[in-house]
């Protein structure tokens, strides 16, 4: 009883080989004519038509419309991050400068007594580096 079973594999590999043999002689003349010169002389002729085509669609998106709609769809997300960016970094800041202020108290009287004396040194240094610069 075993001899007489046939298994699948066997079936579709006649099943093919029938098919094949068929249909070879079908295939060899359908690639035979799609390798004439005729039929590459009208596929190369229809490349510039792609082409064009092509370049008509690319043309015709409008990137500003794009770009617009994407920073419309951005801008609000960006705006709820930076939203609790700043309601974490805001006690933070806040701290600082309410420890600076004391210090900058004691420094800002003592840059502007300062600042005169920079401006004189940068009025003097200026023509002399001046002219170094030139020189080299």
């Amino acid at each position: 009883m075993s001899e007489n079973k046939i298994s699948i594999s066997e079936i579709l590999g006649n099943l093919m080989s029938g098919m094949i043999g068929a249909t070879a002689p079908m295939i060899t003349g359908l690639v035979k004519s799609m390798l004439s010169p005729e039929m590459i002389k009208s596929v190369i002729g229809m490349v510039p038509d792609i082409l064009g085509t092509v370049v008509d669609a690319i043309s015709s998106i409008d990137l500003g419309d794009i770009l617009s709609s994407i920073v419309d769809a951005i801008i609000p997300v960006v705006m709820k991050l930076l939203d609790s960016l700043l309601d974490v970094l805001g006690p933070i800041i806040e701290a600082l400068l309410d420890m600076l202020t004391p210090v900058l108290e004691m420094i800002g009287p003592i840059l502007g007594k300062i600042g005169p004396i920079f401006d004189a040194v940068i009025k003097i240094t200026r023509p002399i580096l001046g002219s170094l610069s030139k020189g080299f």
